[in-house]
C-alpha cells in the first residue's frame, strides 16, 4: 500500500506532525510504504529521521519539475500541485494521496478496500463547496448537473493506472491553461471539472474541516450555516477520521484560537526539530537536524509511540491573514468571495507548458 504525501519547507513541521499521527493510527506491520513528493530542495532528513524513529517507512522523491509558471493565490505553495504528478512519481496504481496539513484518528488503510473499478479517484464532498455547479462557475460549468457533487482533493485514493490512461495530469495542466481566470482552487478544481460524475464519495468522516474554530472572528466571515448548525459541526468534528486544517490559519503558526481542535493537533506535535518555519506551539529551543539531502531509510524500526507533549494554554487570538481583511473568509478558508474573484481577474498567470 502507497500512501504519498506532498509538502516544501514551510510546510516540514506539518509533515511531521502528520506522520506522527498517522504512525499513530497504523495497525503492526501494516506494509505501507509513504512517498514524500518534494517541490523544493529544502533539506529532507529531519523528516526522515522522524519517519524512521515512528516505524514508517518512507522515501523522498522530488519533484524536478518547474512549477513556476503555474499560477498560485494565498497561502498556497507550489507542492499544491505535486498530486498531479503521482502517476510519474510512484510506479503503484493505487495511492492514498493525503495533504500534510491533516492529522489522524483513524487507520487509513482501510480506504484501500475501496473498490475504485475504473474511477479515476475516491474522495470527500467538501464541506465549503460542496455543490460542483457553484464551485466552477465561470469555468465552463455549464455541463455540469446542478446536483453534482464537488470534492476535496486534500484526501484522495488515486487510481493511477486510470490516471495514465486518461493523460489525467496533462489534461489537468491545459486545463488551468485554457481559463480566463485564476481558478479558486487551482489544480482540484482541474481534477473536479476533468472527473465529474465518475468519482466515489467516501464518508465525510475521512476529511473534515475544523469549520468550528473560526467563531472567534466577526460571524459575517463564517462558514456557511455555521451560527446556525455549530452544534452539527462540532459533532462531526468530535467524529472525524481525519481532520483537514484547510485555510490560510494553520494550528502550527499564530494566529490559531485556543480550541478542542487545536489540542488534538498539538498532541503529535514532537518538538525535536527546527525546520524553515518555525512551529509557534512548540517550545523555541530545539537542536536541529544535520543537513542531508535525499535520505532513504534503508529499514524500518520498531515503531515509538509519541506522548501528548505538556503546552500552556493559548489565548484565542485575532485573526491577521497575509492577504485580504480579518473579515474576509477567504483570507481563513482560502475559497472565494467577490473581493477574491476581483484579484484574480488582476492576477491572470496562464501556466506554460510543464
Amino acid at each position: 500500500m502507497r500512501i504519498a504525501i506532498a509538502f516544501d519547507g514551510q510546510y516540514a513541521s506539518a509533515a511531521r506532525n502528520m506522520l506522527s499521527s498517522l504512525a499513530r493510527c497504523l495497525p503492526p506491520k501494516s506494509g505501507v510504504r509513504i512517498s514524500a513528493l518534494m517541490t523544493d530542495d529544502s533539506p529532507s532528513a529531519d523528516v526522515v529521521e522522524h519517519a524512521m524513529s515512528r516505524g514508517l517507512d518512507l522515501e523522498v522523491v522530488r519533484l524536478r519539475r518547474d512549477l513556476s509558471d503555474l499560477p498560485l493565490l494565498r497561502y498556497l505553495t507550489g507542492a499544491t500541485y505535486a498530486r498531479l504528478f503521482l502517476p510519474e512519481l510512484v510506479p503503484d496504481d493505487v495511492a492514498l494521496y493525503m495533504d500534510v496539513d491533516v492529522v489522524l484518528m483513524r487507520d487509513v488503510t482501510e480506504l484501500f478496500a475501496t473498490d475504485l473499478g475504473d474511477r479515476p479517484l475516491a474522495a470527500v464532498r467538501d464541506m465549503w463547496r460542496p455543490n460542483l455547479l457553484e464551485a466552477l462557475a465561470g469555468a465552463g460549468s455549464g455541463r455540469f448537473a446542478p446536483d453534482a457533487p464537488y470534492f476535496n482533493a486534500g484526501v484522495m485514493l488515486c487510481n493511477l493506472r486510470q490516471w495514465r490512461r486518461e493523460s489525467l495530469t496533462e489534461r489537468a495542466l491545459h486545463w488551468l491553461a485554457s481559463q480566463d481566470q485564476v481558478p479558486v482552487c487551482l489544480e482540484q478544481d482541474a481534477l473536479n471539472a476533468l472527473t465529474h460524475g465518475r468519482w466515489i464519495e467516501l464518508d465525510p468522516r475521512w476529511n473534515v474541516f475544523p469549520m468550528t474554530d473560526f467563531r472567534d472572528i466577526p460571524p459575517e466571515a463564517w462558514p456557511p450555516r455555521l451560527g446556525t448548525e455549530y452544534h452539527a459541526y462540532r459533532d462531526q468534528e468530535r467524529r472525524a477520521f481525519v481532520l483537514h486544517f484547510i485555510g490560510s490559519r494553520k494550528p502550527w503558526r499564530h494566529p490559531y484560537p485556543d480550541t478542542e481542535n487545536l489540542r488534538r493537533y498539538r498532541h503529535f506535535t514532537a518538538p525535536t526539530v527546527e525546520d524553515v518555519t518555525p512551529n509557534p506551539v512548540t517550545s523555541p529551543s530545539r537542536p536541529t537536524s544535520p543537513t542531508v539531502e535525499n535520505v532513504t531509510p534503508n529499514a524500518v524500526t520498531s515503531p515509538s509511540r509519541p506522548t501528548s507533549p505538556t503546552v500552556p494554554e493559548t489565548p484565542s487570538l485575532a485573526l491577521t491573514g497575509r492577504r485580504g481583511s480579518a473579515t474576509s473568509p477567504a483570507a481563513v478558508f482560502g475559497y472565494p468571495n467577490e473581493h477574491d474573484q476581483d484579484q484574480r481577474s488582476k492576477r491572470r498567470k496562464r501556466p506554460s507548458s510543464v
